[in-house]
């Protein structure tokens, strides 16, 4: 059990590092040019290093050299995250030119910082080669992300996921049906921490009875990588009955939409929204005007700065489920009520449940680690120091709290299948 948590929390931190650097190389009109070769080399290191994590907690279980590498790793990896926390709040500075800094103040910091990175990346790929020596093996599941998205949403709904969440899902139809438009697109975003359900409940709007009698429903799944040509492509084959459509450009896009939008009432999911740009986001919400028709469009992100550029309908903020809804997820994914001790795992099943912060996910996730454990199993998890580890990996960001406890699931598996 600690080898399993010791590399969930490296790999909670190293996505974490990653998903920064991956960030800060999106936006390269921010990026002065000595930071973008640091940057890419380091966000290629991570990659490479992050193929190798699960071998590396297998072959931490005997050898103490891998524990110690792995050690290392992650407290680079938490130097990175807080260096690229440094680099934001040093871009916001330049960027608001808030009285009382001046330039020279400015450039002073960036040369720092770009020493800093510049160390930070001869670091990382010295262990990246001490990694290497120990001929770890590159999991099948990192080779297979390079050709699918793990994180990809459809529109059919787990009944489990369901808990807790029938009064949002009533909120969120009563704003839909108050405010209906022809002249419009009605767009209207569940924003939240990471975890916290948006997609589940987005699906459990999309397959409520109300918009099954819509003339079409459509699901997308816009990911980090905003594709304004995939989303209206997206839209369109799953408008289209079979007919094949020209969609080769924006353009032919933007007239497709128009030949299959109008006089229909629609309710269209975009989940999983990242893109911050309001130019971008403009010209989405321009591809989904279509006069004469009534189109509903719903928008999950994590982000409420994205929900208030996107919206016509005041955003809505998905709440924390409570303590009890987490301790019955719990108990459906760990089958709780097929076991014995029942008495004596509840105790315990209730501090864990107060633990995962109301986020859905977590408890779904500490369920499945927690089925095949016994009592004394249970105990070690609740008084392990992943939660304390956990709220350190970066406090600027609350959801990747519970990045460690996926991760922990993922472990757990992985070591009951050696």
């Amino acid at each position: 059990m600690v080898g399993a948590v010791a590399v969930s929390l490296t790999s909670a931190v190293v996505k974490i590092a990653g998903d920064k650097l991956s960030s800060a190389l999106g936006e390269p009109a921010k990026l002065a040019w000595k930071f973008n070769k640091d940057l890419e080399e380091m966000k290629d290191t991570m990659e490479s290093v992050k193929a190798l994590l699960q071998d590396a907690e297998k072959q931490s279980r005997k050898e103490e050299s891998v524990q110690l590498w792995l050690k290392r790793l992650k407290h680079a990896a938490v130097d990175i995250s807080d260096m690229m926390n440094d680099y934001e709040d040093t871009d916001a500075h330049a960027t608001a030119k808030i009285p009382g800094i001046s330039h020279l103040t400015a450039a002073l910091k960036k040369m720092v910082l770009a020493y800093k990175m510049k160390n930070m990346r001869e670091k990382l790929k010295k262990i990246n080669e001490q990694g290497q020596k120990f001929n770890f093996t590159v999991s099948s599941s990192h080779l297979e992300q390079l050709h699918c998205d793990e994180h990809e949403t459809i529109s059919v709904v787990n009944e489990v996921e369901i808990l807790g969440r029938d009064g949002a899902k009533k909120e969120i139809t009563d704003l839909l049906s108050a405010s209906h438009s022809k002249d419009q697109a009605m767009v209207l975003p569940i924003y939240g921490l990471g975890g916290m359900g948006k997609s589940t409940l987005a699906k459990l709007v999309y397959n409520d009875t109300q918009f099954k009698k819509y003339d079409h429903r459509v699901w997308v799944y816009v990911s980090q990588k905003f594709d304004l040509m995939k989303i209206g492509r997206s839209i369109i084959s799953q408008l289209s009955t079979g007919v094949q459509q020209n969609t080769d450009t924006l353009e032919l896009v933007h007239q497709c939409m128009n030949d299959l939008f109008p006089g229909k009432k629609i309710l269209i999911v975009l989940d999983d929204l990242w893109e911050e740009n309001e130019f971008k986001l403009k010209k989405l919400k321009s591809m989904l005007d279509k006069t004469g028709s009534m189109i509903d469009v719903i928008v999950t992100t994590r982000s409420e700065g994205i929900a208030n550029k996107i919206c016509t309908i005041a955003p809505y903020k998905l709440e924390p489920l409570k303590d009890n809804i987490c301790w019955d997820i719990i108990k459906i994914y760990s089958g709780f009520e097929d076991k014995t001790n029942k008495g004596e795992l509840r105790k315990t099943g209730l501090d864990i449940a107060k633990k995962c912060g109301g986020v859905p996910l977590a408890a779904q996730a500490i369920g499945y680690v927690l089925k095949s454990k016994d009592l004394h199993g249970w105990s070690d998890l609740n008084n392990s120091d992943i939660w304390n580890e956990s709220s350190r990996v970066d406090n600027s960001q609350h959801e990747e709290k519970y990045v460690n406890l996926l991760e922990l699931k993922n472990a757990h598996y992985s070591t009951s299948e050696v």
